[in-house]
Formats: C-alpha cells, sequence, structure tokens
C-alpha cells in the first residue's frame, strides 16, 4: 500500500510529488462552515500515477475525514475510480437520512501511460484543456453516493502530454477561461481562474497536468542539429509545465554540455554522435545528462570569450559531475525548478578548466 496523507477535515493534504503529473489545488477555508462537507484528496499511487478525488458529501453519522480515508484506502488497493465510489455510496446509505444531492468526482490519472481513469456521482464531470482542445468528459456518470447501491461505471480517457485535468463543479464560464489558460501551469492555471471574474472558481478544485516523457536521443555531431534539439527541448518544456526561468536555464545549459560534445569531443578525428536526456522530477526540477564517444583537447591556458561552457552549468546548475575516460565524456546537472536570480548566483573560480580534470565530481 502507498503512504497517503493523512486525511484533514476538508481541504487538499499536501500534494505528493510525482515525476510524471504536475499538480495544484484550490480548497476551502477550513473554519468555514458551508464547505465542511466539501473535501478533495490527491493519493500517490506510483512515481507516475495519482488518484485524484473531489467531493461534496454531507453525511449526519460519519466525520468527513473517515469518508475521505474510505476513498483513499479503496483507491489505493483496487486502483478503481467505480469502486472507490461503490465503498463512499454504501457508507453514506447506511447512514440516518442520507443527503439526496451529494456529488464526488474519482479519477486514476496514469502519467507514463497517459491514460485518466474515471467515474462520478451526481452532475460533475472531469473536465480535460490542452493543446488538442477542451473536452468535457462522459459516459461514466453516475446517481450522487447513497442512491446507487454500490455501483458506478468507468470511463476511461486519452490524456495527451501537455493537457491538464480539472476537477470539480465546472461550469461554462470557468471551462473557457480554462481553455484561454491551458498552456499555463496548474498553479499559474489555478490562480489565472482564480482572478478571471468570468468563472466561477467551486470551493473545492483539483488541476493535475501530464509530463511528457523524458526527452532523449542519439545524434550526430554536428553543429547543424543543434537549432532542432532547441526547438524539441522548448516543445517539451512548455508540455511539462516549467517555469519560464527553468525553461531559459535550460535551454542554455543543455545547449552548452550539447555544444561541448560537438565542437571538442571529434577534433582529431573523423565525426561522431552525442546522446542527451532530459527528465523532469517530482520535485520540478529537470535532470540532464549528455555523453559523447570522444576524446576532448587539453584546455588552453586562456579559453578566451568562448570554452566557458562547464563554468556557465556549474553556476547555473545543481549536482554537476564529470565523467571522463577511454570511451568518452559525460557531463550531467540539475536545473532547480525555481533557480534564484541571476545576481545572485556565485561563479566558481577555475571553472573553465573542470574539463580537464579527469573523473569524478565537479569541485
Amino acid at each position: 500500500m502507498s503512504d497517503m496523507p493523512p486525511a484533514r477535515d476538508n481541504g487538499p493534504a499536501p500534494l505528493p510529488r510525482c515525476a510524471r503529473v504536475a499538480l495544484a489545488a484550490v480548497g476551502p477555508p477550513a473554519p468555514d462552515p458551508a464547505s465542511r462537507s466539501v473535501w478533495a484528496d490527491v493519493i500517490p499511487l506510483s512515481d507516475d500515477r495519482v488518484g485524484l478525488v473531489v467531493a461534496d458529501t454531507t453525511s449526519h453519522g460519519v466525520p468527513v475525514t473517515q469518508l475521505r480515508r474510505l476513498v483513499a484506502e479503496v483507491l489505493d488497493e483496487e486502483r478503481s475510480p467505480a469502486r472507490a465510489l461503490g465503498a463512499l455510496d454504501q457508507c453514506v446509505f447506511q447512514q440516518p437520512d442520507p443527503p439526496m444531492d451529494g456529488v464526488a468526482q474519482c479519477a486514476v490519472l496514469d502519467g507514463a501511460a497517459g491514460t485518466l481513469l474515471w467515474s462520478g456521482a451526481g452532475a460533475p464531470v472531469p473536465l480535460v484543456v490542452g493543446p488538442a482542445g477542451t473536452r468535457l468528459l462522459a459516459g461514466a456518470n453516475g446517481p450522487s453516493p447513497g442512491r446507487a447501491g454500490g455501483r458506478y461505471q468507468e470511463g476511461e480517457a486519452t490524456v495527451e502530454a501537455g493537457a491538464t485535468v480539472v476537477m470539480g463543479t465546472v461550469d461554462d464560464g470557468l471551462t473557457a477561461s480554462a481553455a484561454r489558460h491551458h498552456d499555463l501551469a496548474p498553479d499559474a492555471l489555478a490562480a489565472a481562474l482564480l482572478a478571471d471574474p468570468g468563472a466561477a472558481v467551486p470551493s473545492v478544485l483539483l488541476l493535475a497536468r501530464l509530463i511528457p516523457a523524458p526527452l532523449a536521443d542519439r545524434l550526430p555531431a554536428d553543429p547543424r542539429q543543434l537549432p532542432a534539439l532547441r526547438r524539441r527541448l522548448s516543445t517539451w518544456s512548455a508540455q511539462a509545465a516549467l517555469s519560464d526561468d527553468t525553461t531559459a536555464d535550460l535551454q542554455l545549459l543543455l545547449s552548452e554540455a550539447a555544444t561541448n560534445s560537438v565542437e571538442h569531443a571529434y577534433r582529431d578525428g573523423p565525426a561522431g554522435e552525442f546522446l542527451y536526456s532530459v527528465r523532469r522530477r517530482g520535485d520540478g526540477a529537470v535532470q540532464v545528462a549528455v555523453q559523447d564517444f570522444g576524446r576532448w583537447r587539453p584546455p588552453p591556458a586562456d579559453p578566451g570569450y568562448r570554452g566557458r561552457g562547464l563554468a556557465v552549468i556549474h553556476t547555473l546548475g545543481d549536482d554537476v559531475t564529470l565523467e571522463v575516460g577511454e570511451s568518452g565524456t559525460r557531463v550531467a546537472f540539475t536545473v532547480p525548478d525555481d533557480p534564484p536570480p541571476l545576481a545572485q548566483r556565485r561563479p566558481v573560480p577555475n571553472a573553465a578548466q573542470w574539463w580537464a580534470t579527469g573523473s569524478g565530481n565537479v569541485p
């Protein structure tokens, strides 16, 4: 069973980190009596998969914390939104004077497969917004909790990289606003919806964006390959919901690392190839590696204006490593999710000489 955060009164628990799903939530103020029956949860199911729950289920006999834990446990064990809602339905039905107008949405978003399993109880259905357009899902919505006899249908939808699933009560105004801002990361999209007077944002809203698969390729060590690499990285960064600062640093550092392989690895022989990989971590940082199969020349005493690529990488990146061997050179680093302003970053003395120091961690 996955480790689940403890259920609170009604607002979303701290959001888990997932490499293939970026998350944001809008929750009601905890002291608001009118919102005590409204709750939301995100349940981590694996590194690439999360369960999503939004519900308004007033129950006179069962605390909301107990309902939340019931749904989370069934979803964690069975990976079935329909069965999770069935368990909620039975629990509500067994209470005295069960509500007749409750609503709930439950889903499993698989970032690796690009699929959304979902089931609904009551009127709201999930909204999907992204580069391919906007759609309200249909075909798996059943009666309100307490009225379904424990049986709900389950639907499956394909979710493309860069699309965001919005769960909560969605009206036409919110749908139109989400469509206009679909390119924003989930936290920025939530802020844009809250700031839009034409969007009626409900008291609880979950937003989950599908992150693209790691970007990786093997290319000829030819400078003519670099513009296409930058374009691919730009598209990937937008789909991965990276901030503008992270995207700018990633573009610069991968370009510097790839240029080093192109210009230095095969200087004394026939042109070869290089590998690169780019992967977003669950915390939003981006891991990058560039590998060539040649031999770099010794550095000049004064590299001049050029030849300072690794100094730039170390100044802007984290966890920089350089491995030099008979089979080639590998540079790896991490681009932080929220990089500090450039003026606050300190260059490392003599950093331009690292690439001739041999294997191991960059000092």
